[in-house]
């Protein structure tokens, strides 16, 4: 895809090969470092092309931290091949994520934070100037969520911070919250100077401006279990100030084009068809779900293949049997070591070769690298949170109802973005079809059983927005899920599902004394069982 390529010539221009950034200690000591002075208008929109793309990660962090942990962790799929998914210790993959953030390479918190800084103050920038900010947000807001205290307002002040603070994630949420407000408020009109070098919404403005109120409900309802009064001003804020309202506003970064081989392919499409192609299925867990509802989602979501192993580049390719009646999820909790763990051991597949027995992650949809999607914040979230929202009574306009039956619609709608599934969409996501589904989904009964079935429906359709879908279901407890029973060795969570990543261990190095810090204020230190301080218990 030729926009996404930008990135990739901002590197040639030498953005992308200076020194020392492997964590935000190095961030803020490049002596190499490029200047402001030394870069254009033009090359700063590279640069944020170029921060739109990495921001969504890339091979490196989803691989680890979004599969062979994250989809795994919450049983969106399993594998028999990763024993990581059982509750294991990786100090790299637990640092994946902020390794692609702050490496030399990509540094994503570096380039968003120089954008801000040169666009601030500049009147022919103003609108761009506010994009760049709420950009900024969503970075911050991702980064937190995951490890939680951060580097936030020292991070990537290069020049006059050597070691960051690590500001406590209470002061994060308070500043993205205002970030979000005054900078939604300040867009004027539509325009914007960024046009195609803008990779979301194409220098549109307005719609920037709804990106921010949604991501600012998102915020909002991540408070639920910790400051009710506080998620409450700001979810009804949110809506009035205006959130997305369509499937055509979705904050989406389409990879036409793209290529398996490198960044320019959607990242969870390159590792399920590509990189790793046999290693991650359905999981039971997931597909008993959509199996039991009648969901007409499965044809777009799972896929049969014959030899899953053939990747995208083999000439043997095959995207597989979409047929919702042959789709089977791989149930959670075997690995390849043997003994009676190895589900390849048991009796009943053609020719030994079980992995042709389980779904995939639909290779129409999910795991095309050149015509996948990667969703950002959409109209379905908007409106399962909405119904949320109103559900707890911080909202009156509309109904729960409606707000929990349009999400629904809409994240049926938004499969239309996959160009690879034109054909399956027309099939089964018919308006007869979702109309049934519905009707039998209606939202009832007491206020929890509400809670779940919205959850429920945002972890569907957070499928393989890994990040956001680890994050939900933290702070909403559904759907409840059943923790990986196995005995393994290494399992450091006492057989309990995660509940945030560790920091890098180069922390401990370069950044001692705010990282010891940090870690004093963690509820079990620097572990995967700590929980970040949202996450009440």
């Amino acid at each position: 895809m030729k926009k996404i390529f930008l990135y990739i010539a901002v590197a040639a221009l030498g953005l992308a090969g200076l020194n020392g950034c492997n964590d935000f200690g190095d961030m803020n000591v490049d002596p190499e470092h490029l200047s402001e002075e030394g870069l254009i208008n033009s090359s700063y929109n590279m640069v944020f092309t170029m921060t739109q793309v990495q921001a969504l990660g890339s091979d490196w962090d989803v691989w680890r931290n979004g599969i062979i942990y994250g989809s795994t962790m919450l049983q969106h799929t399993t594998s028999v091949d990763w024993s990581y998914v059982f509750y294991t210790y990786d100090e790299a993959y637990n640092s994946a994520f902020w390794d692609v953030y702050c490496s030399d390479n990509r540094g994503v918190v570096r380039e968003i934070i120089k954008i801000v800084n040169k666009w601030e103050g500049q009147e022919e920038f103003k609108n761009d100037y506010q994009i760049a900010r709420i950009m900024k947000a969503y970075i911050f807001h991702r980064m937190t969520d995951l490890y939680g205290d951060i580097p936030y307002s020292e991070a990537g002040r290069i020049t006059d911070v050597l070691y960051p603070k690590y500001d406590t994630q209470k002061a994060i949420y308070d500043d993205l919250l205002k970030e979000l407000d005054e900078a939604q408020a300040a867009i004027s009109g539509s325009s914007s100077q960024l046009g195609s070098a803008d990779l979301y919404y194409g220098g549109d403005a307005s719609k920037w401006k709804k990106f921010a109120n949604s991501l600012m409900l998102r915020v909002a309802m991540r408070l639920s279990k910790v400051d009710e009064n506080t998620a409450k001003t700001w979810a009804a804020k949110a809506l009035a100030n205006g959130v997305i309202t369509s499937t055509d506003e979705n904050a989406m970064l389409r990879h036409t084009d793209g290529i398996a081989t490198n960044d320019s392919a959607e990242p969870y499409g390159k590792i399920f068809s590509e990189s790793n192609p046999d290693a991650f299925f359905i999981s039971e867990t997931f597909m008993n779900m959509l199996t039991g509802a009648n969901d007409p989602r499965i044809a777009l979501i799972g896929t049969v293949c014959t030899d899953p192993g053939k990747g995208y580049t083999n000439s043997a390719y095959e995207k597989g049997n979409p047929d919702p009646t042959v789709q089977k999820g791989m149930p959670v909790g075997y690995n390849l070591a043997g003994g009676q763990w190895d589900l390849s051991l048991a009796s009943g597949y053609p020719g030994g070769n079980f992995k042709s027995v389980y779904s995939v992650p639909s290779r129409y949809t999910y795991a095309d690298p050149a015509k996948g999607v990667t969703m950002i914040v959409t109209h379905a979230e908007t409106q399962l949170l909405l119904a949320e929202a109103h559900v707890r009574g911080w909202i009156t306009a509309g109904s729960a109802e409606d707000y929990y039956n349009a999400g629904i619609r809409a994240a049926m709608e938004q499969f239309k973005f996959y160009s690879g599934a034109t054909e399956l969409y027309a099939q089964y996501l018919t308006p007869a079809a979702v109309d049934t589904y519905v009707t039998a989904n209606a939202l009832t009964g007491s206020n929890e059983n509400k809670y779940k079935q919205i959850n429920t429906q945002y972890y569907i359709t957070t499928f393989c927005d890994e990040y956001e879908s680890f994050a939900n279901w933290r702070r909403s407890g559904y759907p409840e899920l059943t923790p990986v029973n196995k005995a393994y060795p290494d399992c450091v969570t006492n057989g309990t599902i995660p509940r945030r990543f560790t920091y890098p261990s180069g922390e401990a190095q370069s950044n001692p004394a705010n990282y010891l810090e940090a870690v004093r204020r963690l509820s079990d230190g620097d572990r995967m069982t700590s929980r970040v301080w949202w996450d009440k218990e």
